[in-house]
């Protein structure tokens, strides 16, 4: 990020503005080239058809200007079930002009703002606007032009047509292959009126050389092509050779972005279906958005469910254990008043008492676990001390005073109530409370 930044802040808001029209332009040209679908070449009079080498005549006639007589022509060339597809025009190479330049700079934004500003001194004869084309990867080299007015008749009269005309190119350089690009070239192109040649380094067009078939009929002017044609460096020579070559193509020709010249329709229909995509992709971000917005209500509402299926197949697994409970329940309540009776092991308490009373027990009673005693004994409250210190009795205590003298040996008659441990009559009764009848 603050590497960004820093690229960033070595530009000016004004050369930033350029550079995003700059992409922007580079985005529109290259959603235009990619609707070509069909490739037409102007040779010798002929319009050709580069897919199916199939051809018609340009007929001037009618007072049809020479855009409408060649969209008439593309008309009966198109396919008839792809109208819509874009094309790409190549014209001779006499239908456009060439300048050489040299400047100490880099970039084809750069170039094009510095050779656009140059234009009137460039080519002083033509007032009207041009289009540029050129590769802006050396400082140095040839920049086509070809009249904005040119490009936009052509475009009205393709659209009355009912087709859509992408961009027109320079025929020379249709003779070069998308695996030839990166060599260096020498393109050769020649019809009846014309002939010229093409110097291409890398991609970039460094010079052009064009002559007629008529001044080259003279000695003096033949002598002087050769000399410049010879200027030169050597190259892979790729020559055109007459109606032939342009029908036996058998293919769409692929554009060279940069010396491809685009009507303003053309740029307007581009601008179109960018802003397509962009809404496209606005429209994906938002159910983005949306989607990680409800994301957790999503995940929340999936996990309620899992776990809603979840507790189903439990309730259906533990069916046959509830029942087996529900049983068990049923049992409780019908036996549970028998069962949960409080036990009163009064064999087992008599044998404890026998132990300390010796024998002199005269009264004994047992209800709801209150046991009452009445016998002698030497000494009462020694023998309520010994009650009390067994685990199987609690709250020991007189339920008399002692009497000395009516026991004789035996000792004082006592009287004593005590409670059993094991015997919880009262969780009982809030267990199962008494039935009132």
């Amino acid at each position: 990020m603050k590497a960004l930044r820093a690229i960033v802040s070595k530009y000016s808001p004004a050369d930033l503005v350029a550079a995003g029209r700059t992409l922007l332009a580079d985005s529109v040209r290259q959603d235009v080239l990619a609707s070509i679908r069909q490739s037409l070449v102007l040779f010798d009079g002929l319009l050709l058809n580069t897919l199916n080498g199939e051809y018609r005549q340009v007929v001037l006639e009618d007072g049809r200007s020479q855009a409408e007589a060649l969209a008439q022509a593309a008309r009966k060339l198109a396919n008839p079930h792809d109208l819509a597809a874009g094309i790409l025009l190549l014209l001779p190479p006499a239908d456009f002009l060439s300048t050489h330049y040299q400047l100490a700079l880099k970039g084809d934004s750069l170039l094009r703002s510095a050779l656009k500003l140059q234009a009137h001194t460039l080519i002083p004869a033509y007032d009207h606007e041009l289009l540029l084309g050129l590769n802006g990867q050396s400082g140095e080299g040839t920049a086509l032009w070809y009249p904005a007015r040119n490009a936009d008749e052509l475009f009205m009269a393709f659209q009355a047509e009912g087709l859509f005309l992408a961009a027109v190119m320079p025929r020379t350089l249709a003779l070069v292959g998308t695996m030839q690009r990166e060599q260096d070239l020498l393109l050769l192109d020649e019809d009846s009126r014309h002939v010229a040649q093409f110097e291409l380094h890398g991609g970039v067009l460094h010079s052009v050389c064009m002559a007629t078939q008529r001044d080259l009929q003279q000695q003096e002017f033949a002598e002087q092509w050769q000399a410049e044609t010879a200027k030169a460096a050597p190259g892979l020579r790729l020559r055109s050779q007459g109606h032939d070559y342009w029908s036996g193509r058998r293919e769409v020709v692929e554009p060279m972005e940069p010396y491809c010249f685009f009507p303003k329709g053309a740029e307007h229909y581009g601008r179109r279906l960018l802003q397509q995509k962009q809404k496209r992709f606005a429209a994906m971000a938002a159910g983005v958005v949306v989607a990680l917005l409800f994301l957790p209500f999503v995940a929340n509402w999936a996990q309620a469910t899992w776990l809603e299926s979840q507790i189903e197949e439990l309730r259906a697994d533990s069916a046959a254990a509830r029942q087996s409970q529900a049983a068990v329940y049923a049992m409780e309540d019908e036996w549970g008043a028998l069962a949960d009776y409080p036990r009163q092991d009064v064999a087992q308490t008599l044998l404890t008492l026998n132990q300390y009373i010796n024998s002199s027990l005269t009264d004994f009673s047992l209800e709801e676990g209150v046991v009452d005693l009445t016998g002698y004994a030497q000494d009462p409250a020694l023998l309520v001390e010994q009650l009390s210190e067994r685990e199987e009795f609690f709250e020991v205590s007189q339920s008399r005073s002692s009497s000395g003298g009516e026991g004789g040996a035996r000792g004082d008659r006592f009287g004593i109530r005590l409670r059993l441990s094991g015997a919880d009559f009262g969780g009982y009764d809030a267990k199962y409370p008494p039935v009132q009848k």
